[in-house]
């Protein structure tokens, strides 16, 4: 006798139902931080379809973030990845641009 097994819809192969839900979300600030993080972004890249082709997503998605529609923190990891540096350093308080990211030891300015 065989054992036939039967799986719920939703997400197949996880034995989860429904769709798909990170727990965590971003916060309002982490939010507006992403924002101005892939406006910044596009400048270096030249154009949302550049950035988007290195992030791998459309460029529709990232009209859609910067335009004030919520992203997720996949999104983040993503920016952070074409930015070169961590999601912490993306997303974190703002640094003074007068002092080394590294160890916050101030330059001098002339």
């Amino acid at each position: 006798m065989s054992v036939i097994s039967i799986r719920p819809p939703g997400r197949q192969g996880t034995g989860l139902p429904g769709p798909r839900r990170s727990s965590i979300q971003l916060t309002q600030t982490e939010q507006m931080r992403l924002r101005a993080a892939l406006r910044n972004l596009r400048a270096l890249y030249g154009s949302y379809g550049a950035l988007a082709e290195v992030m791998g997503v459309s460029p529709s998605s990232l009209a859609n973030i910067v335009s004030g529609r919520p992203a997720s923190p996949g999104m983040a990891v993503r920016a952070a990845r074409a930015a070169g540096t961590t999601v912490e350093a993306l997303l974190g308080d703002l640094k003074v641009a007068a002092s080394c990211p590294h160890c916050g030891a101030a330059w001098e300015v002339s």
